[in-house]
């Protein structure tokens, strides 16, 4: 059973919007979509994970998706809690064969078209999220033994230079894997199972939403302006004081000005001037902006005789 489901990153929504912001043209735009493309496979194969284990015939078992933990930058993708011990699993979806070198903790992805590219180890992030959760359960008196495994979602991957410190696994043998590892001592009750789990919860604590400039190396200024079309990015044409109709796939836009300060507030900044309101809506005058920002319902703040908004 989850007790706490996996939720879709942010990013799976804020990328694509970015893409459509920011000129193909960009430098960074093939670093966006790269990233869009790495999120998209990752969550993809969590989700994959979290299906195969729902499908485990060990109904005592309890499960949480992506927890993070306040006092450590430390990620976890799953925690599986039995009644005689913890697993952490870090879901891998890549595609190709992976080769691992466990002297220089450094991992390869070769594709299926030949393409070479460096990550590094897994293997690593496991133990150093292992060592978290163990001390984390020593500061809670919890006594539970914690396992650890990278889990590969399809059988498709291959794997090269086996590490010898930590499984690799493939998903469909999930049940098998859980199921034989070693149960010393007396099992936990349920309640006190659950006790553990919600504790664990209580830890979680997401990380701070990403400056999407500093991180892709873009200017505000470099966005692009106006209406834009939520599904393929095209400048929309004004079709009636509150709707909008894509110039590209004429699909009819309702609460553009909305959206396109949400992507301000998300890509730009977690500020806005009228003037900036005006520029990037591409507005007549100052009280057309001042008009959208009020209905926007947005706070405010004066600095240096100036008004900014902000959520």
């Amino acid at each position: 059973m989850f007790i706490k489901e996996r939720v879709p990153p942010i990013e799976l929504e804020l990328l694509p919007r970015l893409m459509h912001r920011l000129p193909h043209s960009h430098k960074s735009w093939p670093d966006v979509e790269k990233t869009h493309y790495m999120i998209k496979a990752g969550y993809g194969g969590e989700i994959e994970v979290d299906r195969l284990l729902k499908r485990t015939r060990w109904k005592e078992c309890l499960y949480i998706g992506d927890l993070q933990l306040k006092e450590a930058y430390c990620q976890m993708d799953t925690i599986v809690l039995t009644p005689y011990f913890a697993v952490i699993l870090e879901v891998k979806n890549y595609s190709g064969t992976l080769v691992f070198d466990e002297e220089s903790m450094h991992m390869r992805q070769i594709t299926k078209q030949g393409q070479e590219f460096g990550y590094r180890s897994p293997v690593t992030q496991v133990w150093n999220v292992r060592e978290e959760l163990l001390i984390l359960f020593e500061e809670m008196g919890i006594s539970l033994p914690v396992f650890a495994a990278i889990v590969l979602p399809y059988p498709t991957t291959l794997v090269e230079n086996i590490p010898n410190t930590v499984p690799i696994i493939y998903g469909h043998s999930l049940n098998r894997f859980i199921f034989t590892l070693p149960r010393t001592g007396q099992p936990l009750p349920n309640e006190e199972l659950l006790r553990i789990g919600e504790l664990l919860i209580k830890q979680h604590s997401p990380f701070n939403k990403k400056n999407y400039p500093q991180t892709f190396k873009y200017l505000p200024a470099e966005l692009k302006k106006g209406i834009l079309c939520r599904q393929c990015g095209a400048l929309s044409n004004r079709h009636s004081s509150r709707t909008y109709h894509c110039s590209i796939c004429q699909a009819k836009i309702t609460d553009g000005f909305r959206h396109a300060l949400d992507d301000w507030f998300a890509l730009a900044s977690p500020t806005i001037s009228n003037r900036q309101c005006q520029d990037f809506l591409m507005l007549h005058n100052k009280n057309a902006a001042r008009h959208i920002l009020m209905r926007a319902e947005l706070k405010r703040v004066r600095e240096k005789g100036q008004f900014y908004y902000y959520k």
